[in-house]
């Protein structure tokens, strides 16, 4: 399936919209980026300081949660698909931008 990167985009922001308030008020300096990507197999990537290891943490670049659009093109059949593995993923990435390994968030099913 392909999607435009706009359209991508705008399901990415959609979702973090409606992650629940707790989580929203605690992604602090991490900005979300929908990137073509070179590999046909990452869907995701967190690049930053996990939000539990931060101390003085003024002045610094935000973090990153990168999404991946080939990757996505390439697993996703229908946009339904698309959807539900974006949310997916966004909430693994999250998930690390909390601080969880990916033995934790393959234990929560994430």
């Amino acid at each position: 399936m392909e999607i435009d990167r706009k359209d991508l985009e705008e399901i990415v922001y959609q979702k973090i919209k409606k992650l629940p308030e707790f989580f929203k008020k605690k992604l602090d300096n991490v900005e979300f980026f929908v990137d073509e990507g070179n590999s046909l197999r990452l869907l995701g990537l967190y690049h930053g300081v996990p939000f539990n290891k931060r101390s003085n943490y003024n002045l610094a670049m935000p973090d990153k949660i990168i999404i991946y659009k080939r990757a996505f093109e390439k697993i996703c059949r229908n946009r339904k698909e698309l959807e539900d593995k974006v949310e997916e993923v966004l909430l693994h990435e999250i998930g690390h931008y909390f601080g969880f390994s990916e033995k934790q968030l393959r234990d929560l099913d994430y």
